[in-house]
C-alpha cells in the first residue's frame, strides 16, 4: 500500500483547456465556453501550488480548429497560460488541435499532416518518451491513428521500440483518445480509439506489463482495470461533455449538462515505489484574469489528499443504495455519433468515494450475485475498498454458493432476520459462517408493524438493526445458544447523541465480545417526512466521523451516500444525484484529509453544548483538534479552555467549502485562535509545550 515513506515524486496532469480567444471567436456556440481561458489560468496557477515535478497535458490545448482564423492566436494565448510550467511541460495533441481522428460520421474534418507540422513547430514531437526515477513515460499522437498517413507506421514503429526499451521498468501511456468507456469489446464512438488500432496497444500494453494508461477527450471521468493495467480518462478544465450529463437521474446542470462546473478540474498523480495513486482535485470551475494569474500563490496545505489505495483517510463507510456501476445508453442526438447507441458506465459515484477517502460500502446481496456489479467489485477491492454486503435470511441456495465463491470480495456479510426467527435459524447461520469464513453481523429487522400505533397515524418504514435499547435483547440470545455470528448491527437516528452512544457501544462491545456496526439513518419514519436539513446532516455526519475516530472498534456507516430525491423518505446524503458533494460530504471531505484514520491511535473525544452550537474536542498524542457546529444563523464562542489547549491553530478549516480551494489554510501564531466562529469549522493544532 502506498505510503509517504514510498512517494518517489508527482506530476500534474491536465486535458481538454480549450482555450480560445475572449472576443473574437465564434468556434463554440455555447457561453461556457467562453470561460475556458480564465478557467486554464486558474488551473495553471492552482497546479504550482502542488510543485509537481512535471506536467502533462492530455490535449485540446485550444478550441478553435487549425482552419480557423483565431487557431494562431489561441495558441499563442495557450502558450501564456501555461508559461510558468513551459520548461516541465509535455504536450501530446488532440482532435481540436491537428483534426479529428478519421471517421466520415463526425462533423469535423479529419487529421492532417500539414496541421501536425504547425502543432509540432508549436509544442514539441507529437510522440515522445521520457524516464524519471527509472519509470518510462510515454506520449502518443491518437489522432492518427488507423488514418493511415506515414506518421502513423513511424508511430508504431517507435512505439514498439520505446516499449522494448523499457523492459523491466514500469510504464505510463498518455492519449488523447481512450482506447474506450465501457470496454474494449465496444463499437466505434466519437469517444474512442478505433479498430485494428485499439487491439493492437491493447496487445502491446499487456505483453509489456504497463501500470497505467491516462486519457483526455472526453470531459468526464471513467476508470477501469484490465489484467494488472488501470485506465483513468480524466476531466476537463474547461465544461464538462453535456451528452454525458445523460448518466445522472435529474435534472440537467447549467447550460444543458455543459456547465456543471464541480466536475471540471485536474489530477495529481503520486508515484511510489510500490505504485501509484490518482487525486482528482476540483477546480468548481475557478476563473481568474491574467493579473491575478501572477499573483503570489498562497502555500498549499500540507494536508494529504486521502485515497482507498493508501493508509489513512475516512474511517467511516457509507450505505450505496443507488446503482453505483450502472451502464447508460445515451441517445441518438448528434452532432457526434448520430448513428450508434453510445454506452457508458456511471463511475462518479466511485470518484466521489475516492475524494472523500471512503474506502467501506455497503451493498445488497444482489449486486454480489450480477456477475457485471461483482466484477467491479473485484476492481476496487484490488485497489483497497471494502464491502459489507447484505442480505435477508440466512443465505441458501445460489446466494450461498456466490457468498463462498466469492468471499474474498466481502469484508463481512450482515443477515438481516426478523427478531422472532434468530434462534430458530441459529443452526444455519453457524454452519455458513463457518464455510463463509468470514465475519458475519446480525441485524435485526425493524419495521412500523412493531411499533405502538397512537391514534389513527400510521407511518410505514422498514429498516433494520438494533435500537440501542434493544441490546440487552442480544445478550440474551446470545445465552440462548445463538452462535454463528461476530457481530451486531445497531441503527441511530439523526437527532442521536452520537458520542454518548459510540461510548455506551464501544463498552457494550468489549464486554460482549462481538463487534458493533453503528448506523446513522439519515430518514424519518414517516416515509413523507424529506429529511433535507444540510446543516443537521453534516453536523450528525461530522459527530460519527469523530466518533469513528475515537472508538476505531466500531464500524460507522452514513446512510444515505447520495440524495434520494423522489419516491420514499426522501433525504440528502453526502453527494446529490450528480454526485456532486453536499455540505456533509464537503465535511467528510475536509475530515478525511486534516484527520485521516491512522490506524493505530485512537484520540480521547469530548463533547460539550454551550450557547450557540456544540463543540467536539478530539485529543490525542501531539495534536488537539476542534469541531465547531454553530446553531443555524448563530456564531459559536471557541471557549477559553479550549483556546488554553490549543494555543497555535495549524489549520483553520471551513466544513463546508471545498477545503483545497481555502484561502484560510496555514498557520497562526500563538494567540491568533478567533474568538468565534459562524459556520461549522475545524481547528487543528498542537498541543502547548
Amino acid at each position: 500500500m502506498p505510503s509517504p515513506e514510498t512517494l518517489l515524486f508527482s506530476f500534474a496532469l491536465v486535458g481538454d483547456t480549450h482555450v480560445k480567444p475572449e472576443s473574437g471567436d465564434q468556434s463554440a456556440p455555447w457561453k461556457v465556453n467562453e470561460k475556458a481561458t480564465r478557467r486554464a489560468r486558474f488551473i495553471a496557477r492552482e497546479i504550482a501550488r502542488y510543485e509537481p515535478k512535471f506536467v502533462i497535458h492530455l490535449g485540446d490545448l485550444v478550441h478553435p480548429v487549425p482552419e480557423l482564423p483565431t487557431f494562431d492566436a489561441a495558441v499563442a494565448l495557450m502558450q501564456d497560460v501555461f508559461r510558468q510550467h513551459h520548461n516541465r511541460m509535455h504536450v501530446l495533441p488532440g482532435n481540436h488541435d491537428i483534426g479529428d481522428k478519421p471517421n466520415r460520421a463526425m462533423p469535423a474534418k479529419g487529421v492532417r499532416e500539414s496541421w501536425i507540422d504547425i502543432h509540432e513547430k508549436n509544442f514539441g514531437p507529437g510522440w515522445r518518451a521520457f524516464d524519471q526515477d527509472g519509470i518510462r513515460f510515454i506520449l502518443l499522437n491518437t489522432p492518427i491513428l488507423n488514418s493511415g498517413l506515414p506518421r502513423e507506421a513511424e508511430q508504431r514503429a517507435w512505439l514498439e521500440g520505446a516499449l522494448a526499451e523499457a523492459k523491466g521498468r514500469r510504464i505510463f501511456v498518455f492519449l488523447h483518445y481512450p482506447l474506450f468507456l465501457l470496454g474494449p469489446n465496444e463499437p466505434s464512438t466519437y469517444d474512442n480509439i478505433d479498430e485494428p488500432a485499439r487491439s493492437d496497444l491493447l496487445s502491446l500494453f499487456r505483453a509489456n506489463q504497463v501500470e497505467a494508461v491516462f486519457a483526455g477527450h472526453v470531459h468526464n471521468i471513467f476508470y477501469h482495470r484490465l489484467d494488472d493495467t488501470e485506465f483513468y480518462v480524466m476531466p476537463a478544465t474547461s465544461f464538462v461533455r453535456q451528452d454525458y450529463s445523460e448518466m445522472f437521474r435529474i435534472e440537467a446542470a447549467a447550460e444543458n449538462g455543459r456547465d456543471d462546473a464541480e466536475k471540471l478540474g485536474f489530477a495529481m498523480i503520486d508515484v511510489h515505489s510500490d505504485g501509484h495513486v490518482v487525486h482528482y482535485l476540483r477546480s468548481y470551475g475557478a476563473e481568474i484574469a491574467e493579473a491575478e494569474q501572477q499573483a503570489p500563490i498562497a502555500v498549499r496545505s500540507t494536508a494529504p489528499l486521502p485515497h482507498p489505495k493508501k493508509s489513512g483517510g475516512a474511517p467511516i463507510g457509507v450505505f450505496l443504495r443507488h446503482p453505483w456501476a450502472e451502464t447508460v445508453t445515451l441517445p441518438q442526438n448528434g452532432p457526434m455519433d448520430e448513428f450508434v447507441r453510445k454506452q457508458a458506465r456511471n463511475d462518479y459515484p466511485i470518484a466521489a468515494l475516492w475524494r472523500l477517502g471512503v474506502n467501506h460500502a455497503r451493498v445488497p446481496l444482489d449486486d454480489l450475485m450480477d456477475p457485471v456489479s461483482r466484477a467491479r467489485m473485484a476492481d476496487l477491492v484490488a485497489i483497497g475498498h471494502r464491502f459489507t454486503v447484505s442480505g435477508f435470511g440466512v443465505p441458501a441456495g445460489a446466494a450461498r454458493a456466490a457468498l463462498i465463491e466469492h468471499a474474498g470480495l466481502v469484508d463481512r456479510f450482515e443477515c438481516v432476520l426478523p427478531f422472532e426467527a434468530i434462534l430458530p435459524s441459529a443452526p444455519a447461520l453457524s454452519a455458513f459462517r463457518s464455510d463463509f469464513a468470514r465475519p458475519v453481523t446480525l441485524a435485526r429487522v425493524a419495521t412500523s408493524a412493531d411499533e405502538a400505533k397512537v391514534g389513527s397515524k400510521i407511518e410505514l418504514f422498514v429498516s433494520h438493526g438494533f435500537r440501542p435499547d434493544q441490546l440487552p435483547e442480544i445478550e440474551e440470545l446470545v445465552a440462548g445458544g445463538l452462535t454463528g455470528i461476530d457481530g451486531v448491527v445497531v441503527r441511530a437516528g439523526l437527532g442521536a447523541d452520537f458520542v454518548t452512544l459510540a461510548a455506551m457501544l464501544d463498552t457494550w462491545s468489549k464486554a460482549n465480545g462481538l463487534s458493533v456496526d453503528l448506523n446513522l439513518r439519515v430518514a424519518a419514519n414517516n416515509p413523507a417526512t424529506n429529511v433535507t436539513d444540510d446543516g443537521a446532516i453534516l453536523a450528525a455526519a461530522a459527530e460519527a466521523y469523530a466518533c469513528a475516530l475515537a472508538f476505531p472498534a466500531l464500524t460507522v456507516m452514513f446512510d444515505p451516500f447520495m440524495d434520494l430525491d423522489r419516491g420514499y423518505f426522501v433525504r440528502h446524503g453526502l453527494v446529490d444525484r450528480r454526485c456532486n458533494l453536499r455540505p456533509a460530504g464537503l465535511a467528510v471531505e475536509a475530515l478525511a484529509a486534516f484527520l485521516p484514520c491512522d490506524g493505530v491511535s485512537s484520540p480521547a473525544l469530548t463533547a460539550s453544548t454551550p450557547a450557540g452550537g456544540r463543540v467536539l474536542m478530539l485529543d490525542s498524542t501531539g495534536m488537539v483538534a476542534a469541531i465547531l457546529l454553530p446553531s443555524p444563523g448563530t456564531s459559536l464562542e471557541i471557549p477559553a479552555e479550549f483556546a488554553v489547549r490549543l494555543p497555535e491553530a495549524l489549520h483553520i478549516v471551513p466544513l463546508d467549502a471545498p477545503w483545497t480551494l481555502s484561502p484560510i489554510l496555514g498557520s497562526l501564531p500563538t494567540g491568533r485562535l478567533p474568538a468565534r466562529v459562524d459556520g461549522p469549522t475545524l481547528l487543528v493544532g498542537s498541543h502547548a509545550k
